[in-house]
């Protein structure tokens, strides 16, 4: 997430006023809270422009295939090996320095010392970590920092920005249990790339053959952004998230038959047939083509933005993650890390007119993720000489009145430019100023090539 410094403002109005104080500044004065930022108001916020628009270099076979094996590599990880995925001397670390600060709660009131005294101490770190079972997750939760749902928030005023809230997880979704807390509520759980405290009623023990079947199995994959999945004989009712990845059992002329993880007996799962209309679902992976890319971007066009996936949202990693997640594309958790998952080009030193030129030739629409520091983005094509952009952005910062600083909420999955709120005075300068590199997904087939 990235927030841009943008001038102050003074109208109940759409536009904004510009009141001129001198020849080289502009201040905007009371812009009203749902105010749209021009980019989104001009551009089609709508999937299906941007994947007419001309691409270039798409996968070929072999990269495909290179993707996707490495995909499954990735996901079914925790199903494998013998090894925590995880740093340990980390994960401890992390939760002995969030229980030692000062946070503030959702009363907007300081959490009391106890509290985080009490929430280390049911980490139980003696002899962490002391488990190391193949688990998967049964209904869409999160990971944590420590072992609660409530948030911690560096000011009254930060949310949705939970200090400990590390990752969403989708259903059935392969993890791997490190560590029960202190009460036997909670588990510390694993993914290749993220771990945290997991309730103990959102997943389940599962038994190497299972897990060993799922992995070799064909899959389909959700494309509807919470599709309804249910079993009224089970009692089983839930929405799953675009890139929910269920094993393929059978198919009708409407429908795919999938395997779910229930509950059983002693905290452990088994196996439930559920239908799921092919209007929800497609054999997994897509092709990157037109009209899966217009399929999958429109289902996260204007998603709610959602700090570590909070709330099923999606915050601008996240949302790079989920769009390719269809594809068989593995993306890591984190901005940084995805920007580092393979040898990225950078702008070091380049104006911003250089810049842009660059993603011009080089970028490949829908292939190519553009980074700068915290925050990062997905190119989808170019008009008029100008890179466009998919990305979740929480707010932009105006300067508003005596200098003052106030949040400018955007809150929601765009396409933009990369000078999002240029028709204001950006005091901080644009995004385009501000990126620093970027990674085109199917150079990394090129190792492979070596």
């Amino acid at each position: 997430m990235i927030s841009l410094i943008l001038s102050a403002c003074s109208t109940l109005e759409p536009q904004p006023v510009v009141v001129d104080l001198s020849a080289d500044q502009q201040v905007v004065t009371d812009l009203p809270p749902d105010y749209e930022i021009e980019d989104v108001r001009r551009l089609p916020q709508d999937f299906v422009r941007y994947a007419a628009l001309p691409t270039s270099r798409p996968l070929d076979t072999v990269c495909r295939d290179f993707l996707f094996s490495e995909f499954r590599r990735k996901y079914f990880a925790p199903w494998s090996g013998s090894k925590p995925l995880s740093n340990i001397p980390g994960a401890v670390l992390a939760m002995q320095e969030h229980a030692r600060k000062d946070w503030y709660g959702d009363n907007k009131r300081k959490v009391p010392r106890k509290i985080r005294d009490e929430l280390l101490a049911n980490c139980d770190l003696e002899g962490f970590p002391s488990r190391n079972l193949m688990a998967v997750a049964i209904v869409p939760t999160s990971m944590r920092v420590l072992p609660t749902e409530r948030p911690f928030v560096v000011t009254p005023d930060d949310f949705p920005f939970d200090v400990l809230q590390n990752a969403g997880l989708k259903i059935n979704e392969p993890l791997r249990v490190l560590h029960l807390s202190a009460d036997g509520i909670w588990v510390f759980a694993e993914t290749v790339d993220a771990n945290g405290w997991v309730p103990l009623r959102d997943i389940g023990f599962i038994q190497e053959n299972l897990a060993a079947e799922w992995s070799r199995k064909e899959q389909v994959v959700i494309v509807k952004d919470l599709a309804l999945i249910r079993d009224r004989q089970e009692q089983l009712a839930l929405r799953a998230k675009v890139g929910t990845i269920v094993p393929f059992s059978g198919e009708s002329a409407d429908a795919y038959e999938v395997s779910v993880a229930v509950k059983s007996a002693n905290s452990g799962v088994r196996e439930i047939k559920v239908r799921v209309p092919k209007s929800s679902a497609k054999r997994f992976p897509l092709t990157v083509d037109r009209e899966t890319v217009a399929l999958i971007g429109n289902q996260l066009i204007g998603k709610p933005y959602g700090w570590g996936e909070l709330y099923q949202g999606n915050d601008c990693s996240s949302l790079l993650r989920d769009f390719y997640l269809p594809f068989g594309i593995w993306l890591p958790r984190g901005s940084y890390n995805q920007i580092n998952s393979g040898e990225n080009i950078s702008f070091s030193g380049l104006s911003t007119a250089d810049k842009e030129r660059l993603i011009r030739e080089k970028g490949v629409p829908f292939l190519t993720i553009i980074y700068m520091k915290g925050h990062i983005m997905l190119y989808v094509g170019s008009e008029d000489g100008k890179p466009l952009i998919f990305h979740s952005l929480w707010s932009v910062k105006v300067k508003g009145r005596n200098g003052r600083v106030v949040k400018q909420v955007v809150g929601k999955a765009i396409v933009s430019t990369l000078t999002p709120g240029s028709e204001l005075y950006l005091a901080s300068g644009t995004l385009l100023e501000k990126v620093s590199s970027m990674l085109i997904l199917s150079d990394r087939c090129g190792m492979m090539r070596r």
